[in-house]
């Protein structure tokens, strides 16, 4: 037992190799676990995605099992405008990743993170949330290191559990909403510095 703790304590040391970058070929399971779990107003394309992935590869990070992907959050780089219109409603999500920015050159962004999911139909669900929300704060050190200066991170919250889960990681909530097809949701925004203090790796 203590071997296996062992073990076990050791891969968690080691996150990312558990959460990869999402390629081309993970679209369909990402998009299957996403069709599964959000409402037919909120899926979208493999085109869409395809069309993201090609703007900047690095934008979606997935959590694969040799059952598919069971875990997917999505940080979208943005600049300060268009990142205000996507957090004040005034830009739909389905046109938001024709405004993605690249990581080609050390830049200025604006994160968006466009999802967080896990596969809520999987026994296992607790760890993938786990395993899936301590990869964050490695992909925003990770992008410092490349020299990217993040100012900030948006989400909405979509779900009750969102609106848990957000303030636990670092987020505030300031009183704003957005109105997405006539639903009303809180929007919380976060200091990259924050999120990284926050989540216990």
């Amino acid at each position: 037992m203590r071997m296996r703790d062992r073990t076990m304590k050791q891969y968690r040391k080691h996150p990312e190799e558990e959460v990869p970058t999402a390629g081309i070929e993970d679209i369909e399971s990402m998009l299957l676990l996403n069709d599964k779990i959000y409402p037919k107003e909120w899926h979208v394309s493999p085109e869409y995605i395809k069309e993201i992935m090609l703007r900047n590869p690095e934008v979606y990070k997935v959590l694969k099992t040799p059952a598919g992907v069971k875990g997917v959050y999505g940080l979208f780089p943005l600049d300060k405008g268009d990142y205000t219109a996507v957090l004040e409603g005034k830009l739909e999500e389905n046109e938001v990743g024709k405004f993605v920015l690249n990581y080609t050159n050390p830049t200025t962004v604006y994160l968006y993170l466009v999802t967080i999911i896990v596969d809520i139909h999987d026994d296992r669900r607790k760890e993938y949330a786990s395993t899936l929300i301590k990869d964050i704060p490695l992909e925003l050190k990770r992008l410092k290191e490349k020299g990217i200066d993040i100012k900030e991170i948006g989400a909405f919250a979509v779900s009750a559990e969102g609106e848990k889960i957000l303030p636990k990681i670092g987020f505030d909530y300031l009183g704003e909403k957005v109105v997405l097809d006539n639903k009303e949701y809180p929007v919380f925004r976060a200091k990259p510095e924050n999120v990284i203090h926050k989540i216990k790796i």
